[in-house]
């Protein structure tokens, strides 16, 4: 019969901390909880929990990557919206230069040494159009928005930006199908959604866009931007608003949203979107980064959270052996 050594070639290591794992069925003993401990593989993806943000909040925005994301803006509570960013190496966050102007429900777009943050709620009497970027320790103003607007969705890079649906004046209760193009120092009209609408997510670029979920009645319908145009792309199998997004038009990821309040995550390959691997914590008003197989979440509700979950596709977590 054989034993784990001949199995896998090497004894069961012991170590005071788990190590990062990459491959099933993995053994070792964590000396610092004495425990047994072996790695899960699921095909569909997993969630793996990350450090959680020094600032909880939510209605935040985000970029970057799994392992070089960037937070900021927010509500930490109903009234109170804060302007405070924060970089994430991986494991954990850190403090990062304050936005200039602090709001919420905005949008962004970029990595984590050259972001994007715009528009946004200011709170009573209403919205901005403002657009900041960020250099990797300090934002500065960039051209404004065209059109004043927040809860939209944005993708693409900081001298490639796009800007998409929000809620405008006058009220702020009226959905746009708005869509802009920003060159690295102006916003320019780009061609409008088949749908407007607010409390939806973004990935992808300028010129290969993709738009998803949203609100009034929440919604599946995805939409793919090629530069110029919207068209129809597959909707999601769980329609909602208030989620988050990552990666490309051809190979997307969509995650968290409601109502209710949901941890479903889906996958898109540019034709259709597929259920995988939920979050560990059902989250809306959350903030994304990353890729479609290296996803970032952090931030959201039901009540202002800095839990982080990162995703990977095909995902491995761990667990705990119970010897007898």
């Amino acid at each position: 019969m054989s034993d784990y050594t001949g199995i896998q070639g090497q004894a069961v290591v012991n170590v005071s901390s788990d190590p990062s794992v990459s491959v099933a069925a993995q053994v070792w003993y964590n000396n610092a909880t004495y425990a047994f401990k072996i790695t899960n593989y699921f095909a569909a993806g997993a969630w793996a929990t990350g450090g959680n943000l020094a600032t909880a909040r939510y209605g935040l925005g985000g970029c970057g990557t799994q392992t070089a994301g960037l937070a900021f803006g927010g509500n930490t509570d109903p009234t109170t919206r804060v302007n405070a960013t924060e970089e994430y190496n991986g494991s954990a966050w850190t403090a990062g230069g304050n936005m200039g102007t602090t709001r919420t429900v905005l949008a962004g777009a970029g990595i984590q040494t050259a972001g994007l943050g715009f528009g946004g709620f200011l709170g009573p009497p209403g919205s901005t159009a403002a657009t900041e970027e960020y250099d990797g320790s300090t934002w500065t103003a960039g051209g404004n928005l065209t059109t004043i607007r927040f809860s939209l969705a944005g993708c693409g890079t900081q001298t490639a930006g796009l800007a998409f649906g929000g809620l405008v004046p006058p009220g702020f209760t009226t959905p746009t199908a708005a869509t802009e193009e920003y060159d690295g120092s102006a916003w320019t009209a780009g061609g409008n959604l088949g749908t407007s609408r607010s409390y939806l997510a973004g990935a992808g670029t300028q010129t290969a866009g993709l738009a998803f979920g949203g609100t009034p009645s929440p919604t599946g319908a995805t939409e793919e931007y090629n530069g110029s145009t919207w068209t129809a792309g597959g909707n999601l199998n769980t329609a909602r608003n208030f989620l988050a997004g990552a990666g490309t038009q051809t190979a997307g990821l969509g995650f968290g949203g409601g109502p209710p309040i949901t941890a479903v995550t889906e996958k898109y390959d540019g034709t259709s979107w597929t259920t995988v691997g939920s979050m560990n914590n059902a989250i809306e008003r959350l903030a994304g980064a990353g890729t479609q197989t290296a996803g970032l979440a952090f931030g959201g509700n039901p009540y202002a959270t800095g839990f982080t979950e990162e995703f990977n596709l095909p995902g491995f977590t761990t667990k705990t052996l119970t010897v007898t």
